[in-house]
């Protein structure tokens, strides 16, 4: 990172700083750097005003701190550059003595070339190069599974994303909502009579329902495609849907933005930690 300037470090201050602490800092230090106190310097006063200026503006300091990360993996990087005309030179030294021992299987730089394929390979990466839209480039990571919502990459919102997560959450309200009706006695059930026993567990069915509809919708249309689960639940039940609908598939919608926030957090630890 010789070339990138690290701002918390000029003002001695941890990435994490709040803007208190921030401003804390510079005043101390410009204090005893101004260039008219004994041992000040006009030109550290202008790094750490330049810091200062920097940290205190949120655009600013995300910009920097993707600079700085950018840096740290370059370093990263670097540092395990290989000096290929050793390897090479080592790997042919090996090949000769297993030849002159009378050895047989593969060789050792066949071996390698065979490792690095498989790590190449598209079942490995597991990831994608190109970000949404084509708007930037990401590193390969693994595939999400169905139970790490938080790790989803949905599309961006379009109009049959959008129509199809809304319908698709507007008909299984309305199936929920008849049975509810039904169970409860609301609306006669005729031949359909039999899903009274089901009155005390609609609570239940109204929170998956809230809560799978919330989930598919994620995946399809991401934030945007929660927003319109819960104009779907305020649709049927503003419309004649049963008591406690709009209640409880909130609180299905709720436990998954939960799981998802839960799951973020758990991955943003782990990546600090094994910075």
């Amino acid at each position: 990172m010789a070339d990138q300037i690290d701002y918390y470090r000029v003002l001695g201050v941890p990435r994490n700083a709040s803007q208190s602490e921030i401003r804390n800092a510079y005043r101390t230090l410009a204090k005893q750097r101004h260039p008219d106190h004994a041992g000040g310097s006009e030109a550290e006063f202008a790094r750490l005003q330049e810091a200062h200026a920097v940290l205190s503006d949120p655009n600013r300091r995300r910009q920097h701190d993707e600079a700085l990360d950018l840096a740290h993996a370059a370093d990263q990087l670097a540092a395990l550059n290989l000096d290929f005309g050793s390897l090479d030179d080592e790997v042919s030294q090996k090949r000769h003595e297993r030849e002159s021992e009378g050895e047989g299987g593969p060789s050792l730089g066949q071996r390698l070339r065979n490792r690095f394929r498989r790590g190449d390979s598209p079942e490995s990466s597991g990831g994608r190069a190109e970000g949404r839209g084509g708007r930037r480039d990401r590193a390969p990571q693994r595939q999400a599974r169905w139970y790490e919502p938080h790790d989803f990459d949905p599309e961006p919102v379009t109009w049959k994303t959008g129509a199809l997560s809304f319908l698709g959450a507007f008909i299984a309200f309305i199936v929920v909502g008849q049975i509810g009706l039904w169970a409860t006695g609301s609306v006669n059930a005729g031949v359909l009579a039999s899903v009274g026993p089901l009155a005390p567990f609609m609570p239940i069915v109204y929170i998956l329902a809230g809560l799978l509809t919330a989930y598919f919708a994620y995946r399809a249309a991401g934030w945007a495609g929660i927003a319109l689960v819960f104009v779907a639940a305020l649709v049927v039940g503003g419309s004649g849907g049963p008591e406690g609908l709009v209640r409880f598939a909130t609180l299905g919608i709720i436990m998954l933005l939960v799981v998802i926030y839960l799951g973020s957090r758990r991955q943003r630890t782990a990546w600090r930690d094994r910075r």
